[in-house]
């Protein structure tokens, strides 16, 4: 059932706009219609407006936001999710709440995902050291920030616990250089574009920026690892950022509310247990009658719970890099040479040379 405090306790004494934010001074007479003008202007003073029109034209998360969720300002974020990690110190960290949990979850690997980032860059030769640099996190106004272990772990901590100094963002992918200088001298390819001259025999809209023959710095000479991380979705949008919002298994919030705010992902009973009763379409059944019941990407309920289905992690963990938790429900990573032979034609066609000119 739902909870006016989100605590199902009820030993916590709060009001809307104690987590929500917002102006508390804007009402309506009892009996108003909800569409009528007056209900309209009161709701327009009351609710925390975003900058962005999207938002504006869904009552649920809108699906695929991203980084559009970061240009938003704090008290926006704040008002649509209090647990988002953004505001999370002021309202789940209050002092007498849970500060202790919402700080240790901000430097949480399920937050920064140090951990593949790490990994793909040292494998590929785009960092010397193994130890992780570069982390995700966000600062109250959506802008990247450092963040630092206090006091800084000896040596010794990090050799044997695993303790990091520091992460920091990653850089951005124009500015990095190659790992592995040898690569520039592969067979194969052809002439490499120029920043501002490209290739006519490139796809369109798919520039071949890869190495180059010359020197660091000049034509489109990058690391391809640092480009892929920026825009291959390599994990599922972590805690800092909502689901996708945009199909079944990937509805979520951010922040401390992603794992204690379940939404409706999965109808089998083994995944979901009691929540498998609403659908897998992210859709609400609470008893608030303002919540649209037919759109997908609110929550089940306004409550909190800490008896999270395992259909809730696998909206995270479900992806590449992140998958390990299929094997609870009996699954595997799905191995792409099995079906590879299907990929390669029985018999190769050599076009000849006047047909290539041909079809120039």
């Amino acid at each position: 059932m739902d909870e006016a405090t989100m605590h199902p306790t009820k030993t916590v004494q709060l009001g809307c706009t104690d987590c929500h934010g917002g102006n508390v001074d804007a009402s309506v007479a009892p009996g108003t219609s909800a569409n009528s003008t007056e209900y309209a202007t009161a709701k327009q003073k009351a609710h925390v407006q975003p900058r962005d029109a999207i938002f504006r034209i869904h009552g649920a998360r809108p699906p695929d936001i991203f980084a559009k969720w970061l240009r938003e300002p704090a008290e926006y974020v704040k008002f649509v999710n209090p647990g988002d990690l953004r505001v999370a110190a002021e309202t789940c960290g209050a002092t007498g709440c849970h500060a202790s949990e919402t700080r240790a979850v901000s430097t949480s690997m399920m937050t920064h995902t140090g951990f593949l980032w790490g990994a793909a860059l040292y494998n590929n030769g785009a960092i010397p050291g193994k130890n992780t640099r570069f982390g995700e996190s966000y600062d109250r106004d959506g802008k990247p920030q450092l963040i630092k272990t206090f006091p800084p772990p000896t040596g010794e901590e990090s050799r044997t616990k695993g303790v990091l100094p520091e992460l920091t963002p990653l850089y951005r992918w124009e500015t990095s250089q190659p790992g592995n200088v040898l690569r520039a001298f592969e067979r194969g390819g052809e002439k490499k574009a120029e920043l501002g001259n490209p290739s006519r025999n490139e796809d369109p809209g798919k520039p071949d920026d890869k190495l180059s023959d010359r020197g660091f710095g000049t034509e489109l000479r990058t690391d391809p690892v640092f480009l892929g991380l920026q825009k291959t979705r390599l994990v599922d949008p972590v805690m800092s950022l909502p689901g996708t919002n945009d199909h079944p298994g990937d509805y979520r919030a951010s922040g401390c509310s992603s794992c204690h705010v379940i939404y409706a992902n999965d109808r089998d009973p083994a995944h979901s247990g009691g929540y498998a009763a609403f659908g897998h379409s992210g859709n609400s059944a609470t008893v608030d009658p303002t919540v649209n019941k037919s759109q997908s990407g609110h929550p089940i309920k306004h409550v909190f719970t800490r008896s999270i289905p395992s259909s809730q992690c696998m909206v995270c963990h479900l992806h590449p890099g992140t998958n390990m938790l299929t094997t609870y429900f009996g699954l595997t990573w799905w191995d792409n040479e099995i079906d590879g032979k299907k990929c390669i034609p029985r018999s190769r066609k050599i076009p000849r040379k006047k047909n290539a000119t041909r079809r120039r």
